[in-house]
């Protein structure tokens, strides 16, 4: 699977690149939405996940503009917070995020997500 990997912490997003690649997935990377959606026009991608808290654009209004786009629609997103409270996730969810996963992030957890989606 081809996972895009939207995080402004460089060390978070090298981590997890190193863990799907080690699980035969490839990683794609973006510091902030914008990238992101860069990344996803010139790459095929799976699934993305995404944090809340970025610079330009959260994670959830960076889902709602990929929900809006008919060639990134149907992607599934997952959003790893530390921040969101019930109101967050309710809102998260409601604008097209498929789950909501807590940092620090339970690797096994996201694998078998991964797995799942693909």
């Amino acid at each position: 699977m081809n996972i895009l990997v939207v995080d402004d912490d460089h060390d978070l997003c090298e981590m997890l690149a190193q863990f799907f690649e080690h699980h035969g997935c490839t990683v794609y990377l973006a510091s902030d939405a914008l990238q992101a959606i860069d990344v996803l026009e010139r790459h095929p991608v799976g699934m993305v996940l995404t944090d809340f808290q970025m610079p330009r654009l959260d994670g959830i209004a960076f889902t709602k503009v990929l929900k809006g786009d008919a060639r990134f629609r149907h992607l599934p997103v997952l959003m790893m917070s530390g921040f969101l409270d019930a109101a967050g996730i309710d809102r998260g969810l409601r604008d097209g995020v498929a789950m909501v996963l807590r940092k620090p992030v339970d690797l096994g957890q996201l694998l078998a997500l991964v797995r799942f989606a693909s």
